[in-house]
């Protein structure tokens, strides 16, 4: 009787036992959360993937919302840098071309087209470092950079875009991208500002009634005199603005529903493209893309190479 009653103890013990490590591994299993990776959770039952829960709000150094994404939220198809060239449209015909050269090594270049863009022709940098060139109603034009070693932003004007740059001044009532600091824009006021907080001004593109910058989180930003600045919408992955003469805002944002490539998109509609350019995204260099548009023409650089179109900015086509 005794061997009984010590048998079903130890029965019974094994029994508790194996209870008791099985409640242990459903304890572990319950708090060991899926890893989170590029916007995906990772470790899920069965390996399938579930979105992971959107961050909560959060503020841009403009007060902005934080860009939900012109590409649906998902990672940047061309990295996204301060543009490092520039195209100016003056007509159908006639555009100007820069690169931006840089503070330590200047390299700056300037070319003109005269036949819509087919051929360009090399003319003389105003400065080591060009920041920026504006063309004005009347065909005269000036041009912001600066020359190697102190780097201070001036001022050069012509009478004509197929005429040479003349004396050097101060810049005093002109915007510009400061070649000494990606997060740094000079003023009409003759001050300077950091409209995107710590971040870098992606582009800047100015009209007479004011100017908007694009941050590098996407946010694009609005001012008339850049004492103040509203937020005009947010766009993840944009990498270039231009502003048409009415005052309406265009980005270029890469792989947006309908376009591959890269698209244009009304600011006031960043998931929509209004017109694509087909192109491998994995070839386009960071920074080398740049957009002006015309009553007569809009003009879009990659690389070396300029796209066109219409003022409706729909048929892009290399010329």
């Amino acid at each position: 009787m005794a061997r009984l009653t010590e048998r079903a103890g130890l029965v019974a013990l094994a029994a508790f036992l194996v209870v008791d490590v099985a409640l242990v591994g459903l304890a572990v299993s319950s708090t060991r959360q899926p890893v989170a990776r590029g916007g995906q959770t990772v470790g899920t039952p069965s390996g399938a993937l579930s979105t992971a829960p959107a961050p909560g709000p959060s503020t841009s150094p403009a007060g902005s919302a934080a860009p939900t994404g012109a590409n649906g939220g998902a990672a940047a198809a061309v990295d996204v840098v301060p543009v490092a060239v520039g195209v100016v449209g003056v007509d159908a015909k006639r555009a100007l071309r820069f690169t931006q050269g840089s503070c330590d090594k200047g390299g700056a270049t300037l070319e003109l087209t005269t036949d819509g863009g087919r051929t360009w022709g090399p003319r003389s940098a105003p400065f080591d470092v060009l920041v920026r060139v504006r063309v004005r109603a009347d065909g005269s034009a000036f041009a912001v950079g600066a020359d190697k070693g102190g780097c201070a932003p001036a001022i050069k004007q012509t009478r004509a875009v197929d005429a040479q740059f003349g004396g050097v001044g101060s810049v005093s009532d002109a915007w510009y991208r400061d070649p000494r600091a990606t997060d740094t824009v000079g003023l009409p006021s003759g001050k300077r500002g950091k409209p995107c907080g710590s971040a870098d001004v992606i582009d800047l593109a100015v009209v007479d009634s004011g100017a908007q910058v694009l941050c590098g989180d996407g946010t694009l930003l609005s001012s008339r005199t850049g004492s103040s600045w509203r937020t005009v919408t947010t766009a993840r992955g944009a990498l270039a603005v231009a502003i048409d003469g009415s005052g309406r805002s265009y980005l270029v944002v890469p792989s947006v529903d309908g376009c591959k490539g890269l698209a244009v998109v009304d600011s006031g509609s960043p998931t929509k493209a209004a017109g694509c350019v087909v192109t491998d995204l994995g070839k386009v260099d960071p920074g080398s893309i740049a957009l002006s548009v015309t009553p007569d023409r809009a003009w879009l650089r990659v690389g070396d190479e300029v796209h066109t179109s219409a003022a409706d900015l729909t048929g892009w086509t290399t010329p």
